[in-house]
């Protein structure tokens, strides 16, 4: 493949491929709403149509939520497969009324396109796709067989694709996957992400008296479930040292090895500049570990919501008689979800006593993942994104989760490289969504070098 032909391929084509974008953008695949259920199979089949006038052989996979569309270009055996995976569902929009443009309206100002999933992530997985097409019309053709794996379920149901991958494995057999479904620190720096923390999030719902109480009456007689829940909460997670006080949660915890805390330390962090773009006047962190350590590459605990007694206007003096909390927990490796959950629960529950009745419900899981920094399919997305973006690249480490990574790590046994070409301020999940329209073309032409890259991995060995 010429890397250089594939380049200026993106170049002479750009308005087309961005006109392509625009029309991907506005399909409304809201997956989370059943009134969208055709147009998030509309979004799938836009890909579909896409990746069939390419060459590919592709096959819909039915979820128990929507799908998801597999497609394969096979070369040569004697070439090294990269799998790349993409999603087409969208966040819903609300609140409306916050969007400066209609969200499936896309528009191009201030060198970005601004549409829901413009980053997240059809524009980021469509960037792949293009890559492809300027390895195989302008470079010539592709110097690895490619396969995709593309979801409609990933905003909605997280863990529905994943259930069906086992049933595919043969089918999805490769020797790298690529995830472009992350950011750049900024928008000199390009990076590849080298971790995702896993995820369990549970509700504790905890009940008092048979109703609500005039706290004139009960106060000081009643055990109240406001107070019972501020007890329980104040004592799964220490305030001063940001240290989970659960029994076993870091059991399975290795500490971050000096190589892993020097490789994301390359990102350009000031925590005071940090903090103040936040809003905030300094930012907390667990015991032993920066502020930046402390949000990608340790597990923590978060009360996400609380709800009790009285809040409406005015005042009413009560006891109520139930009071709720939402907790989600980011998990690092060796971290197992279920076992978390039970170490929780059984926490709460010895929390709690006779002081209430308690309910615990639990959400969706996710597998934590890691990426060895010095896996030479790494150090291939270093050196493309070099070339592409004509900046040094460097390793990250995210605090969020991505549930289909570590299932398909699993399934696939593969190396994964998470490439993705976002920055942080394209608003994901929120009003105004957006993705500079420089990201989505240096992605295609990162996701070109980098096919050209793990070509060349394939002819050096097999030179020796």
């Amino acid at each position: 493949m010429n890397l250089d032909k594939a380049f200026a391929y993106i170049d002479a084509n750009q308005q087309r491929l961005i006109d392509e974008l625009i029309h991907f953008l506005q399909i409304p695949s809201i997956s989370a709403h059943k009134e969208h259920d055709a147009d998030v199979a509309a979004a799938l089949d836009y890909d579909r149509r896409k990746l069939e006038s390419l060459g590919f052989m592709t096959e819909v996979w039915p979820t128990r939520a929507h799908a998801g569309l597999f497609a394969e270009r096979h070369v040569s055996n004697d070439l090294p497969t990269v799998l790349i995976y993409g999603h087409v569902d969208v966040q819903p929009v609300d609140p409306l009324n916050l969007w400066t443009s209609p969200p499936f309206e896309p528009r191009i100002a201030d060198g970005k396109i601004w549409a829901r999933g413009a980053d997240d992530n059809k524009g980021q997985h469509y960037a792949q796709i293009v890559g492809v097409e300027a390895a195989l019309r302008g470079g010539g053709e592709l110097p690895a067989n490619v396969k995709f794996i593309i979801e409609a379920d990933e905003e909605h149901d997280g863990e529905a694709m994943a259930a069906v991958l086992p049933k595919h494995r043969e089918k999805l057999a490769c020797d790298v996957f690529v995830v472009s479904d992350s950011n750049f620190p900024d928008r000199d720096h390009p990076a590849i992400t080298l971790s995702l923390r896993g995820i369990q999030a549970l509700e504790v719902t905890i009940t008092g008296a048979s109703g609500d109480k005039h706290s004139g009456e009960w106060g000081g007689i009643l055990y109240e479930p406001i107070d019972v829940l501020r007890w329980v909460l104040q004592n799964l997670k220490d305030f001063e040292t940001g240290r989970v006080l659960v029994p076993g949660f870091y059991d399975d915890v290795d500490a971050p090895t000096p190589a892993t805390r020097a490789a994301i330390a390359q990102r350009l962090w000031v925590d005071a500049d940090v903090a103040r773009a936040q809003g905030v006047k300094r930012l907390s962190h667990e015991v032993g570990y920066t502020p930046l350590e402390s949000g990608t590459l340790r597990p923590t605990l978060q009360v996400n919501g609380i709800q009790g007694g009285y809040t409406g206007e005015g005042f009413k003096t009560v006891i109520g008689n139930q009071a709720r909390a939402k907790i989600s927990m980011r998990l690092v490796p060796r971290q197992n979800p279920e076992k978390i959950f039970d170490s929780i629960e059984r926490r709460i529950r010895e929390l709690v006593g006779d002081k209430g009745t308690v309910a615990i419900h639990r959400f969706g899981a996710g597998l934590p993942f890691w990426s060895d920094p010095d896996s030479p399919y790494v150090q291939a997305g270093l050196r493309a994104l070099t070339v592409a973006f004509g900046k040094p690249a460097i390793m990250l480490a995210m605090g969020g989760s991505i549930p289909f990574v570590p299932q398909l790590v699993q399934v696939t046994g593969a190396s994964c490289v998470m490439m993705g070409f976002g920055l942080p301020e394209d608003n994901l999940h929120a009003p105004d969504e957006n993705f500079p329209v420089a990201n989505f073309l240096g992605g295609a032409k990162a996701a070109a070098a980098y096919l050209a890259e793990v070509g060349a991995m394939a002819g050096a060995a097999g030179r020796k």
